[in-house]
């Protein structure tokens, strides 16, 4: 690309994202924040299985055999220019109970401090490389850094970091680069996938193979103007990342929360169940409201 190209597919982006500030201005000044679908509850330590609750967004409370798991914890009701569409179905401080935080990279909307100051400071808290500057007054004394193809284990469960298709730096203005981890959760022999943000990747074929993989989570939305599809995935291309990483459940996350990007908010939604649909696995689709749970049939 020619120097002349350079600098009008810079003005181009430049301009789209003034138009996504403008949307969430729009939006905020027409809309008050939306109750949530339900009261989100803790699962019991003692309660078997596995269990699924949506916070919202990528905020994901799950009891996975026994460990209490929070993803990409978002409490608040702003990251910067976007307003939380819908409130939260649970306060942070609810969450009494916690072993496991896993931070996918350091973006605002999946690394917020002001939510990770307000939860259990017992917890482990699992980060990609170059965040840990970030949490100096987080209050977590257990911070793990985890580069791509690491593990880390803990009262029977395996956790590996390993790359998806994303980038790393807090905001398009920082100059360092940091980590971004999927995360595939392993105990008893199943397992679980987050994928936090990604673009399509055949990594989850990857990593799927020879195993069982009993749920998968994937983001569906923040994919217009076309050039986010770099970094983030279609609901089509996160179903077809779901069908190849051959996990038995898919739960959507990414979605309904936050306005990031163009597409309409319902529009994610809408096109990954016409897509489930035309690829006859709606049984296999699990779309949580915000505060809905959802216990995982094994």
């Amino acid at each position: 690309m020619g120097i002349l190209g350079m600098l009008t597919a810079g003005c181009t982006r430049q301009i789209d994202l003034a138009k996504i500030v403008a949307k969430n201005i729009s939006y905020e000044i027409r809309n008050p924040v939306q109750p949530p679908f339900s009261k989100l509850k803790v699962f019991p330590r003692d309660n078997p299985g596995i269990h699924v609750g949506w916070v919202g967004h990528s905020t994901v409370l799950l009891s996975f055999y026994g460990t209490q798991i929070l993803t990409d914890p978002n409490f608040s009701n702003r990251i910067k220019i976007a307003r939380r569409v819908v409130g939260l179905p649970i306060e942070p401080e609810e969450i009494k109970d916690l072993d496991l935080i896993l931070i996918s990279h350091a973006h605002y909307d999946h690394l917020d401090l002001d939510s990770l100051k307000r939860l259990p400071k017992a917890a482990q808290l699992i980060v990609p490389p170059g965040s840990k500057d970030l949490l100096d007054n987080s209050g977590f004394s257990q911070i793990v850094e985890m580069k791509w193809g690491e593990t880390f284990s803990a009262n029977g469960l395996r956790v590996e970091a390993f790359r998806p298709t994303h980038w790393g730096r807090r905001s398009p203005f920082e100059h360092e680069d940091r980590g971004y981890n999927s995360y595939l959760l392993t105990k008893n022999g199943k397992s679980i996938i987050f994928a936090g943000d990604t673009g399509y990747s055949k990594v989850f074929e990857e990593k799927g193979r020879g195993r069982e993989i009993l749920t998968a989570f994937f983001p569906i939305s923040a994919y217009r103007p076309d050039w986010f599809r770099q970094n983030h995935a279609s609901p089509e291309e996160a179903l077809q990342m779901f069908v190849e990483s051959g996990a038995k459940f898919m739960f959507p996350i990414h979605w309904g929360t936050f306005i990031l990007s163009h597409e309409p908010l319902e529009e994610p939604l809408e096109r990954l169940k016409a897509e489930a649909r035309r690829l006859g696995i709606e049984d296999r689709v699990n779309i949580l409201k915000h505060g809905e749970s959802f216990t995982v049939p094994e």
